[in-house]
C-alpha cells in the first residue's frame, strides 16, 4: 500500500522515488509498460496477483526448508520494536532486489526476453503439431522447426519448414515507447525466398508482437514484404496465428476452428504433455547474451 501511495504522488520522471516503489511490487519500468500496459488502473489487479504470488513461494519454502526468521536488529519503530522478517518477508526482500538488479543491468533483461521467446515460440508450435528438431543435425523435411541460436545459422526467433520448399519464419517481442518501431526494424532482415542447403525455399515471415504502435509504419513495413502480424494484445491471439498460418501456408490445425469460449481450456490441455524445459536445453548465459548483443547492434 505504502509503495503504491508513493508511485501515485511521485512525479512521472522522480525515479528516485518511483524505482525503489516499483521494485517492492516486483515491477521495473520495463514490466510496467508490458505487464500493466503503461495502466494505472491495472496496478490493484496486480498487486492481488502478486501478493498470492509471494504467499505461495512462502508456504513453499516453509514447507520445503523449514520455518525461518530473520531479525533485522537495527530497524525499530518509535516503540522499540525490531522489524523481523519471516518467509514471507524475505521473499518480498529478495524479488525487490531481483527488480533492482534488472533495472539495473539491461544486458539481463534481454537475456530472459530471449528466454521468454523461446518458451513462447516453441511452446505455440509445439501445440499446432510441429516437432523441434537441431538444425545442425536435422534431416526431417516435414513439420520441423528450430529457435535460434548465436551461430550463423540464426535467421529468426524461429523457423518452421513445413515441407520442401515450403518454409516459415517467426520474430517476436515486445514493443514499448522507447522502441515503437521495433517490428518495422525486425521486418527490414527478411525476404520472401531464402537458400538453404542449396534449395530455395518460398518463406513467409511471421511477427509476434505484444501490440503496434499508433503510426502504421510497421504494418507498411508488413504489407511491403507480404509478412504477417499478430498481436497478443489480442486475448485468444494463438488462434489467429493458427488461422494465418493456414491462410499462407495451406497448413491446417484445429487450433483455427476452437470457440473462443474453450480457447484457454484447450491451450492447457495441448501445452500439458509439452516439455517446455527443452525448448532451453543447450542454451548458455553467454549464447542469450550474444544474441541479446546482436539483436541491440542491429537496433543501434
Amino acid at each position: 500500500a505504502l509503495a503504491l501511495q508513493q508511485i501515485n504522488a511521485s512525479r512521472k520522471n522522480d525515479n528516485a522515488s518511483i524505482w525503489p516503489a516499483q521494485w517492492l511490487l516486483g515491477l521495473t519500468g520495463k514490466s510496467v509498460q508490458n505487464v500493466l500496459r503503461s495502466n494505472p488502473a491495472a496496478r490493484e489487479a496486480y498487486i492481488a496477483d502478486f501478493e498470492e504470488a509471494v504467499a505461495e513461494a512462502a508456504a513453499k519454502c516453509r514447507t520445503e526448508m523449514g520455518d525461518l526468521q530473520m531479525t533485522l536488529g537495527y530497524l525499530q519503530d518509535q516503540e522499540g520494536r525490531k522489524a523481523a522478517l519471516n518467509w514471507q518477508g524475505i521473499t518480498r526482500l529478495t524479488t525487490a532486489i531481483g527488480s533492482a538488479t534488472l533495472t539495473i543491468r539491461g544486458s539481463d533483461k534481454s537475456i530472459y526476453g530471449k528466454l521468454f521467446e523461446r518458451l513462447i515460440l516453441g511452446s505455440i508450435l509445439s501445440i499446432m503439431g510441429f516437432e523441434r528438431v537441431n538444425p545442425l543435425t536435422n534431416t526431417k523435411t516435414e513439420k520441423v522447426f528450430w529457435l535460434s541460436d548465436s551461430s550463423d545459422l540464426r535467421e529468426s526467433d524461429a523457423t518452421l519448414l513445413l515441407s520442401p520448399g515450403k518454409l516459415a519464419r517467426f520474430d517476436i517481442g515486445f514493443i514499448g515507447p522507447g522502441n515503437s518501431e521495433i517490428s518495422k526494424d525486425k521486418l527490414s532482415r527478411y525476404a520472401r525466398e531464402i537458400e538453404r542447403d542449396g534449395i530455395i525455399h518460398n518463406s513467409v515471415t511471421f511477427i509476434v508482437v505484444d501490440r503496434l504502435p499508433k503510426t502504421g509504419k510497421t504494418e507498411q513495413a508488413a504489407k511491403n514484404i507480404e509478412a504477417e502480424i499478430i498481436q497478443m494484445s489480442w486475448q485468444r491471439w494463438p488462434k489467429l496465428l493458427a488461422q494465418r498460418v493456414e491462410d499462407r501456408l495451406g497448413y491446417t490445425h484445429e487450433l483455427s476452428n476452437i470457440p473462443n469460449d474453450q480457447m484457454s481450456k484447450y491451450l492447457e490441455q495441448k501445452l500439458a504433455p509439452v516439455a517446455i524445459q527443452d525448448f532451453l536445453i543447450g542454451v548458455s548465459p553467454a549464447d542469450l547474451q550474444a544474441d541479446a548483443e546482436i539483436e541491440t547492434e542491429e537496433l543501434d
